[in-house]
């Protein structure tokens, strides 16, 4: 198999991975000049690629105009990549480095850079807290304060050097990314910004958790991966209902297991009973595994 790799951002981290593999001919080239036929063209968001080629990009954010969304970054992307017109598009975490755990606990803070990035330095600046510029040594907090969807490299690059995000619920690729009050906050508004920086400013072993944490979840993230699902051929695919629900467990417990669905919209009640309209059900008298499949129906998320 011969694959060309497009010349850009993470070619030589995707040669690497493409490499590994064996019976493959692989090599990093540009869009102009000849080039030799190849099976498949690898490339990320929008860089240019020789015409006429089978193409298979990795897309990391909302910003690309290509169709060929094969494989996305983060999940809030797969929407768009269906719009695009892939039928199955995977989602595989975006790699960054990261470097060694070593590394003190910083109280400094930065501030992304989006259309609220002003007026949250000056509601922090009020509170007395002191903003860095520029990513300095001395800069432990990060803060994205997009009102919508952000990119999710410079997110996940921070959280690889322990560094704590604070970023909005609405921010889809901030909650694609981000655990609430594990591995990072997340809040509903502007001010709740401020709050959650003064208690992390403060508490010297909350920062130094969600730091850990941060860097442990996206250390697994790697190239073979992401090279794994662009040369992945004949994928049946995930149900677009799974998708985009924000409940995909109620949509797998309906097909697995039948009628136990009808139950998520259900009350509990103090007395040990689910109440749905006129029926009731008393949960301590079922089974351990229809207790099991209750419990995950009536979940409020599917994490």
């Amino acid at each position: 198999m011969r694959i060309g790799i497009a010349s850009g951002a993470h070619c030589n981290q995707i040669l690497t991975a493409v490499l590994r593999r064996t019976k493959v001919d692989a090599e990093v080239i540009s869009s102009k000049g000849a080039h030799r036929e190849y099976d498949l063209v690898l490339a990320v968001n929008d860089e240019p690629v020789p015409p006429g080629s089978n193409v298979r990009r990795y897309v990391t954010d909302l910003t690309p105009k290509v169709s060929e969304w094969t494989v996305v970054a983060a999940r809030h992307l797969l929407p768009t990549a269906v719009e695009r017109g892939v039928v199955t598009p995977i989602a595989v975490p975006l790699p960054v480095e990261v470097p060694s755990s070593d590394l003190p606990s910083r109280s400094g803070v930065l501030v992304l850079q989006n259309e609220s990035q002003h007026q949250v330095i000056a509601k922090l600046e009020t509170a007395g807290i002191e903003v860095f510029l520029e990513d300095d040594h001395r800069v432990g907090i990060i803060v994205d304060a997009a009102a919508s969807t952000s990119r999710v490299e410079p997110l996940r690059q921070a959280m690889a050097k322990e560094k704590v995000v604070i970023a909005l619920f609405a921010n889809a690729a901030a909650t694609d990314t981000i655990l609430h009050d594990t591995n990072g906050y997340l809040v509903q508004d502007l001010d709740q910004i401020v709050n959650a920086v003064q208690q992390i400013i403060e508490d010297e072993s909350e920062r130094s958790r969600l730091g850990f944490e941060a860097r442990r979840s996206v250390g697994p993230a790697n190239w073979s991966r992401v090279v794994r699902a662009l040369l992945l051929e004949g994928r049946a695919g995930m149900p677009q209902l799974e998708t985009f629900s924000h409940l995909p467990a109620i949509t797998r417990w309906q097909q697995r297991l039948g009628h136990a669905h009808q139950w998520s919209s259900s009350r509990y009640n103090e007395d040990g009973y689910l109440e749905l309209e006129n029926q009731r059900l008393h949960v301590d008298r079922l089974g351990e595994l229809r207790q099991r499949a209750l419990s995950n129906v009536t979940a409020p998320r599917d994490l």
